[in-house]
């Protein structure tokens, strides 16, 4: 009996012992998962942040926790060029001492550029939230002080400067540094985003002067060229934008359906948007489509935008014939009114759409643009292995802006929303909420997009890509170095391509395109801040330059006595030689 007692207390004793670990190693597991660790609080306030001032704070305290402000003070790294950069900056803030401006005159017309010693490297930026290294940082705010003492250096006779000296110094800086182009791709809805990227650079002023806009990013474009820079920031949000057109045409559907919304209404308006789109190419009512446009931007041509804003605008079109640039601005097509070109880069394939450019007379009136903007002329069918030369190639309009406007940066801001989902932005960090939770099925869905796009590639160097597909289907070829930048689009956002554009709508997908560009702006701060501040600088030296002229030297009175006088004793002079 002693015996088995004991065993049973032994027993029950190693049971007791067994449970008791069992439950709190339960319940500390339970209470791991349901406690957010700090990591995951603050990326969920860079998330939630609702103003850049919000998102900046927090990708700080991250960069703390992290270690990542360590990093961007260690100048151990070879990444980029660290000594060329640190020689570049002392010589600089050596010659802002003593106020020497032969040197700083020698690095602006013969140093300046945009990826000296690789400092634009997309890996410098992916580690840390709030920014990269401090030395690359510090040489760019020294550059742009260089560039405000120069400007702001007095010129006239009594100085070592002269107005046209350093006017053709910020000419000649601007022209071997080039110039940013923004670029807005697509796409329907999802286009909104646009104006939170324009928002977002704006206020940062990294904001282009030249623009170019495809599909609803010409919308946007629009919009962003017509306006002033005082009176642009008032115009970036669902309050500053018109949309009476859309309200109304809401108004008719509804009473079209008995002054109620039909059951089926989502299943009819994606019939109709689709045959639509597969018909003429776009997939929002044109004439709703117009009245938004001229609205919000007016019967203003290309050649007034500029005069009024000094931004240059483009924008580009699918044209398969008849002498129409694919890319329309001031200088291919001053005169051509701005929402009419809007609406024809809306078409996907200009054969069979019915938009046609639209003109403005010197004498105001309005007419139809000489040359159409569509055209019943086929594009030449492609032989196996070589392009005719009658085709146009998918790259041009990005390549004529090049051209036309010294254009050797581009920032790509991408929302179509057939591709947005699966793109991935130049700026990736490896500890990003969307990284660490799909790390490899992002990995292998970037990889079956390049595989796609090297297909779609192959087809259309075979001639069997239509334009419309071609354009639909396939990116533009970048002439020059780029970043791009991606809004992150969930599954859910795609019930919103059914919806008529609302205030609501816009400030949504404003937040949205803000949210893109915050991360990037460290990146694009070293890549457009010194074109910016030359820039500025180069505008101000050319406005103040009739103010500015060096006064001719006096002139010397006429003293007739005393020519006389110098006279009479040269010929006396003669005389007596003689």
């Amino acid at each position: 009996m002693a015996v088995s007692r004991r065993v049973r207390d032994f027993l029950k004793g190693l049971y007791d012992c067994i449970s008791y670990v069992t439950v709190f190693w339960w319940w500390r597991l339970i209470r791991r998962l349901r406690t957010t660790s700090p990591k995951q609080v603050l990326l969920d306030k860079l998330e939630a942040a609702h103003n850049y001032g919000e998102w900046e704070a927090a990708a700080i305290h991250f960069d703390a926790v992290l270690g990542n402000d360590l990093w961007r003070g260690d100048s151990a790294t070879k990444d980029y060029d660290r000594r060329l950069i640190t020689a570049r900056t002392a010589q600089l803030k050596d010659a802002l001492r003593e106020h020497d401006l032969y040197t700083m005159l020698h690095t602006l017309r013969s140093g300046l550029v945009r990826n000296l010693g690789n400092i634009t490297a997309p890996k410098l930026y992916n580690r840390a939230y709030a920014g990269t290294k401090y030395e690359i940082e510090d040489y760019v705010s020294t550059v742009g002080i260089a560039v405000q003492h120069v400007t702001q250096a007095p010129t006239g006779p009594s100085h070592k400067l002269r107005s046209q000296q350093k006017l053709d110094v910020l000419h000649d800086a601007r022209l071997a540094l080039g110039r940013s182009c923004l670029v807005l791709q697509g796409g329907s809805i999802f286009g909104l985003c646009h104006i939170g990227v324009v928002k977002a650079l704006h206020l940062r002023g990294l904001l282009p002067r030249i623009i170019a806009g495809t599909a609803t990013g010409a919308l946007m474009a629009a919009l962003v060229g017509v306006h002033k820079e005082a009176d642009l920031l008032e115009r970036l949000s669902g309050e500053g934008i018109d949309l009476s057109a859309f309200a109304a045409a809401s108004e008719r559907a509804a009473d079209a359906h008995g002054g109620r919304q039909s059951a089926t209404g989502w299943l009819s308006t994606l019939w109709r948007r689709a045959q639509r789109f597969f018909k003429y190419g776009y997939v929002l009512d044109v004439k709703v489509l117009e009245e938004c446009v001229r609205a919000n931007v007016g019967d203003m041509t290309f050649e007034e935008a500029y005069n009024h804003t000094k931004r240059v605008l483009n924008i580009t079109v699918s044209a398969t014939g008849g002498g129409v640039p694919s890319l329309l601005n001031y200088l291919t097509a001053p005169n051509v009114l701005i929402w009419s070109a809007a609406l024809a880069s809306n078409a996907s394939d200009a054969r069979y759409s019915p938009i046609t450019l639209q003109c403005k007379r010197p004498d105001g009136t309005i007419v139809p643009w000489d040359i159409p903007a569509k055209s019943t002329v086929k594009p030449a069918k492609r032989a196996y292995g070589r392009t005719p030369s009658t085709d146009h190639d998918r790259d041009t309009p990005l390549s004529r802006a090049s051209e036309l406007f010294n254009v050797n940066h581009f920032i790509i801001s991408q929302a179509r929303p057939y591709i947005a989902p699966f793109l991935a932005p130049s700026l990736h960090h490896s500890s990003s909420p969307r990284s660490s939770r799909e790390p490899w099925s992002t990995y292998l869905m970037r990889l079956l997009i390049m595989e796609l796009q090297h297909r779609l590639t192959q087809m259309d160097m075979l001639g069997w890509l239509s334009p419309g597909l071609r354009r639909l289907l396939l990116d533009e070829s970048v002439p020059g170095a780029s970043w791009t930048l991606v809004p992150h689009v969930n599954w859910m956002d795609f019930a919103r391509l059914l919806r008529n554009p609302t205030r609501e709508e816009i400030d949504y997908w404003i937040l949205r395109g803000e949210r893109s560009v915050w991360p990037a702006l460290s990146a694009l701060s070293v890549r457009c801040a010194v074109e910016v501040e030359i820039d500025r600088g180069y505008q101000l030296v050319r406005r103040r330059k009739p103010f500015d002229m060096e006064p001719p030297p006096p002139e010397r009175p006429v003293d007739v006595e005393g020519d006389s006088r110098k006279r009479r004793k040269f010929r006396a002079a003669s005389m007596d030689a003689g």
